[in-house]
């Protein structure tokens, strides 16, 4: 039996299993050490790594007007029930606010109004702001203002924090609990999901305990990595959740391969190899797939998007690497006993029924079948033809969120913006009456209010407050209407140049960088899945077909995302935010990964396929025996992934509810209408041509996705789940 590089990984890693295990107990020790310096290692921080408008405005302001860089303003808002400005309550609950925040480490100066000065106090006297300035840098600060600000709380009086540190503790608490509660959620379903798949306790427990070993491991070397490159705190989001989704993923395709061998006879140690030179073939072959399509991620110049698709390969190398070692160790030990704990219901060597009539039934009328599921996917994707990027505004914030109730008071009391807008024009000292007109025309603009012009030398400062809130439309059409027309119109016959920056300009920029990088994210996840394919099965068609599966399903996953979040549909009552638009980062985050996952489903399909092809050189009868085998496991794997999404969609942010039920539409799509449905109707339709490749590429070398076993165990033989 010619085991190749899995196998012999495979064999090795049983010989000596409780080294092995001891390895890798020693991984996880040093892994959960380093983890405690992640905290040091992330930022709140996104930034664009390529020039934009905005950031030229932003830096040109920060040069000239900036004050001292180390510092920031934290305010604190405070509402009266029924008190008014003067009286006693009211003076004493803004006494009980300025001496909780004075002497805190990391505050250096606390203003509030008086009887003096009595500004800021709201014009109906039942608000009154008091602002802290506090070090930038300080990682306690943050907490220690929301404390004391907690402490400060009396009867008849509402307080608010609104500031960068406060918030980041407020997100942080935010990502933190939708962290856990993609956890619980996510390993509670996978549990019961892997119980019916295998039918066995024991082989259920497997899969979960590899994808809890790579994220303890990923975590740990996301900290090293930290260290040296700037990485979002998202990381760690995206670090459980594709760990979550990737370790049981592979797992469950090795240990039913696993029990598989053991059900046709073979010993414990030729069932480790066999399954090692097999299955686990396909996993290293899948994990690849998986790396080459997030990649696409690393050349988005986004910090953030990077921090994403670092963290997402760091965790499928994790995955992959404890699937080729670990679990088969774990599975010398155990032999036999994997079966333990089995429901009644169970039989592990029972024929697959289910899905072999499914498989049948798909096969004998593939163009039926082909043209219901290509139509089901073309309409869910009507949708996509509407969507609109922007980052979801205060609205779409839980309305007890301490960040909204403030700036809301913030706007409703003192007629703040939600966001300001800046234009930074150079070289304006001889164009003064091109820039006050300019700033009039901005003014008398609907979308603009308490415009203001601050010259520093030959440089003019243009500053206006956003009436409307940033994922407004109306928002970003005033924007486009000052880059467009107010701007050219005032100075296009001076010398001086603009820059058009602040909040939205910001959200803009971002958005146009991601459209931007799609034709290189494109180029490199389809044109490298191509090759691989093309190399590992030696087919024109296969490759083909799963890039033009892929994408089509990608685009009914955006389709129902843009539904469900902008047009509404069910959003209540899935507890969504419904928003203007979908966050810009999110369809070529999804692209990327959701490409990767599909791709995982499509290797081990096809190996299967062309495993018993080989064998039989019959297609049809090979589109069968693959569904047949693979069909419980891509479906047990698929719904556990969306459990798993949807565990981290149920959070209070709006990015996270977007970023988890598109992975999880789009895998639930995947695994039934695509791979149930289109690829064996497909691949039946196609017959021989699924395995011809041109005489001009016969150069290409040969690689086998899926070994084959010394003596290929005969259908009835096989586990069926």
């Amino acid at each position: 039996m010619e085991l190749g590089i899995t196998g012999r990984i495979a064999r090795t890693a049983a010989a000596r299993p409780w080294i092995t295990i001891t390895v890798w107990l020693l991984a996880i020790v040093a892994a959960v050490v380093a983890a405690g310096g992640l905290g040091d290692a992330l930022t709140q921080d996104d930034r664009m790594l390529v020039a934009t408008e905005s950031d030229a405005a932003a830096d040109r302001s920060e040069e000239l007007r900036a004050g001292d860089q180390s510092t920031i303003d934290e305010t604190v808002v405070i509402t009266a029930e029924s008190a008014q400005w003067g009286d006693v309550e009211f003076t004493d609950a803004v006494d009980r606010v300025v001496a909780g925040l004075e002497g805190l480490p990391g505050v250096r100066s606390v203003t509030a109004p008086s009887a003096e000065e009595p500004y800021p106090v709201s014009e109906d006297g039942r608000t009154a702001l008091v602002t802290a300035v506090v070090d930038a840098d300080s990682d306690t600060v943050g907490e220690a203002v929301s404390a004391a600000t907690d402490e400060a709380e009396a009867a008849g009086f509402t307080l608010h924090n609104v500031g960068d540190t406060t918030a980041e503790v407020i997100f942080d608490s935010l990502a933190e609990d939708t962290l856990v509660r993609g956890e619980m959620i996510g390993i509670a379903v996978a549990l019961v999901i892997l119980v019916i798949v295998f039918g066995a306790l024991v082989a259920a427990g497997l899969p979960l305990m590899v994808a809890l070993v790579s994220i303890t491991t990923a975590v740990g070397a996301t900290a090293i990595v930290g260290q040296v490159f700037e990485l979002s705190f998202f990381i760690v989001n995206m670090i459980t959740m594709m760990g979550l989704a990737l370790g049981i993923d592979y797992s469950l395709v090795a240990v039913q391969r696993f029990r598989e061998e053991l059900a046709h006879g073979r010993t414990v140690k030729d069932a480790v190899a066999i399954t090692g030179s097999t299955a686990n073939r396909a996993i290293l072959f899948s994990g690849v797939t998986v790396l080459i399509s997030l990649v696409g991620m690393l050349v988005v110049p986004s910090t953030i998007m990077r921090s994403l698709g670092a963290g997402a390969m760091i965790v499928a190398v994790m995955a992959v690497i404890t699937a080729l070692t670990l679990l088969p160790a774990v599975l010398r030990l155990l032999g036999h006993r994997v079966n333990r704990g089995r429901i009644p219901t169970a039989h592990p060597g029972r024929e697959p029924r289910v899905w072999s009539a499914i498989a049948r039934s798909v096969v004998a009328r593939p163009a039926v079948f082909a043209a219901g599921g290509l139509a089901v996917l073309l309409a869910l994707s009507v949708p996509l033809l509407s969507i609109r990027l922007t980052f979801p505004g205060l609205d779409a914030l839980p309305e007890d969120n301490d960040v909204r109730q403030g700036m809301e008071v913030l706007v409703d009391d003192f007629g703040y913006g939600q966001s300001s807008t800046l234009v930074a024009i150079d070289d304006a000292g001889g164009s003064a009456s091109a820039v006050e007109g300019l700033a009039s025309a901005i003014e008398a603009d609907p979308a603009f209010a308490e415009t203001t012009v601050d010259w520093h030398g030959t440089t003019a400062f243009i500053d206006t407050r956003d009436v409307f809130d940033s994922a407004d439309p109306a928002a970003e059409e005033a924007l486009d209407r000052l880059r467009a027309d107010l701007v050219p119109a005032a100075l296009d016959s001076t010398e001086a140049t603009a820059n058009v920056g602040g909040g939205q300009a910001e959200a803009v920029d971002f958005a146009d960088v991601m459209l931007d990088s799609v034709p290189l994210v494109l180029a490199i996840v389809l044109g490298a899945s191509f090759l691989l394919l093309l190399i590992a099965f030696r087919s024109i068609a296969i490759p083909l077909t799963a890039i033009a599966l892929n994408v089509v399903s990608a685009a009914a996953a955006f389709g129902l995302l843009v539904g469900v979040f902008q047009f509404g549909w069910g959003s209540d009552l899935l507890g969504f935010a419904q928003v203007d638009g979908i966050a810009p980062w999110i369809p070529l985050f999804l692209f990327a990964v959701l490409f990767g996952l599909s791709m995982d489903y499509h290797v081990f399909l096809i190996s299967r396929i062309k495993e018993r092809y080989d064998s039989t050189g019959d297609t049809k009868d090979a589109v069968v025996f693959g569904l047949s085998r693979t069909g419980s496991l891509i479906t047990g794997a698929a719904l556990i992934m969306v459990a798993v999404f949807l565990g981290f969609s149920l959070g209070d942010l709006a990015e996270f509810q977007q970023m988890g039920f598109g992975l999880a539409a789009a895998v639930i799509i995947d695994a039934t209408i695509v791979r149930t449905i289109l690829v064996p109707s497909l691949m039946t339709l196609l017959g021989e041509r699924n395995w011809t490749l041109p005489r001009w590429l016969g150069w290409l070398p040969q690689v086998s996705v899926e070994g084959r076993a010394s003596e290929p165990p005969r259908e009835k033989e096989l586990v069926g789940v």
